[in-house]
């Protein structure tokens, strides 16, 4: 996905794109693939939306170890900063997602496709989330793509997913 940041950039402190863009360079140097995540992804897929914070999802060659506790690789241990920069490992049984993950060309940030960003959120189910998801609905996503794929990959959201269309008013 191309990255229109001019649509963040009426909503998203100038810092945090800032933030963003540098932190997917430093990662693309140390060779760790990546999606840019979260709330400015869901931004980039048609809703944006105020964020304080820059989110990633990473491969595992960012982290030093994952068990009991993750710790990440000490180059690293300058970039993420909770609540500014936080890197997220592939969640456990969505091996899926760890095929989209990337080490981008110079000058890109690659941004997770919608129907991950959707699993992502519907996975954490805060508050937050589960408006982003009815947004992006209402933002044109293409809900039979989207139940297509978390049939395919996490089939006990897909109930989930079918009450948030419902609350959106979405007839796709």
């Amino acid at each position: 996905m191309s990255i229109g940041l001019e649509a963040l950039a009426r909503v998203v402190a100038p810092s945090v794109l800032v933030e963003a863009i540098e932190t997917s360079r430093k990662l693309a140097r140390l060779g760790i693939p990546h999606l840019l995540i979260g709330g400015l992804a869901v931004g980039l897929h048609g809703h944006p939306r105020a964020t304080r914070d820059v989110d990633f999802l990473v491969g595992d060659e960012a982290f030093a170890g994952t068990f009991p506790i993750i710790v990440y690789r000490d180059e690293l241990v300058e970039i993420v900063r909770n609540g500014v920069i936080d890197l997220m490992g592939v969640p456990p049984h969505h091996d899926e997602l760890r095929d989209l993950l990337v080490v981008p060309e110079s000058g890109e940030i690659p941004v997770i496709p919608v129907h991950a960003l959707i699993l992502l959120k519907l996975l954490a189910g805060r508050p937050q989330d589960l408006a982003d998801v009815r947004a992006l609905i209402d933002a044109g996503t293409p809900v039979a793509d989207v139940r297509r794929y978390l049939g395919e990959h996490a089939p006990r959201l897909v109930s989930r997913f079918a009450r948030l269309v419902g609350m959106s008013g979405s007839n796709r």
